[in-house]
């Protein structure tokens, strides 16, 4: 059983680009992406996503039931997407019991699928058949997060395939930033520092990004995401595609794939 980690773009303007057949660097990356997911074709047993759009305090939250739906969150973009996959009981199972073993508290919820999951499994997962495993994101405890990257690595899995986990790929959303028609912003050197710790073949260190360039960033995770690939082991991923605006940047990269450990 292998890892394959995506940092997935997943803002809703994405959604109506391709439907209205517009040309998009991320729309081309999503593309290559997907044909080099399936060539060759691996099954994928399940699809982790680590939203965002689904925040918690001082407890890490998995959706464990056996049917998902989609909460679409994503109203006054002009689009409608529904996914409504299947979920993977037993894994969420494996997944609190490895968390709490190492002193995660770590718990049953209800959430289902939001934008950050959908977006990608739009492009990734079009027919929108293989199990997802909604998990929520600590607020306050980034510690949590490196240990969810650390027990997801050991899932006590076997057999032939594949499990996908999907992280945001939003670095920046400032907010007030778009919406004052600025013609330029000071995040390059963020966004430069964000490529090269998810390009570069040594371990990712969260902290080595400045919490006042996150601040003014303001991305949906806050960087989590880069405290679950160090957790996780991951580092020297493919960058398949970037796109940045004022106030605004995200990527499409992937890590693997990689042998999952054997449960300990």
């Amino acid at each position: 059983m292998e890892l394959i980690t995506i940092v997935a773009p997943h803002t809703p303007d994405l959604l109506e680009s391709y439907r209205s057949g517009h040309s998009r660097t991320l729309l081309t990356a999503y593309q290559h992406l997907y044909q080099w997911l399936s060539s060759p074709p691996v099954p994928v047993r399940a699809i982790l996503s680590f939203s965002p759009g689904w925040q918690t305090r001082n407890v890490l939250l998995v959706d464990d039931r056996a049917e998902l739906e989609s909460s679409e969150d994503y109203a006054g973009f002009g689009v409608t997407l529904r996914f409504d996959p299947p979920g993977e009981p037993d894994l969420a199972k494996n997944l609190i019991h490895i968390l709490r073993e190492r002193q995660v508290p770590a718990a049953a919820g209800i959430h289902g699928v939001d934008h950050a999951t959908a977006v990608p499994l739009f492009f990734l997962n079009p027919d929108g058949n293989i199990p997802v495993l909604p998990v929520s994101q600590p607020l306050n405890q980034t510690r949590y997060v490196r240990l969810l990257g650390e027990s997801v690595r050991r899932l006590p899995l076997r057999g032939y395939g594949r499990i996908l986990v999907l992280l945001s790929g939003v670095w920046a959303q400032n907010e007030k930033m778009m919406a004052k028609g600025l013609g330029k912003d000071n995040l390059e050197e963020y966004r430069q520092r964000i490529v090269h710790l998810l390009t570069r073949n040594e371990p990712i260190d969260p902290l080595s990004v400045p919490m006042e360039e996150v601040s003014r960033a303001a991305p949906p995770g806050k960087i989590r995401e880069l405290h679950f690939l160090a957790g996780a082991g991951l580092y020297g991923g493919r960058l398949w595609g970037t796109e940045e605006g004022v106030g605004h940047f995200q990527t499409l990269a992937s890590f693997g794939p990689v042998d999952l450990v054997s449960g300990d």
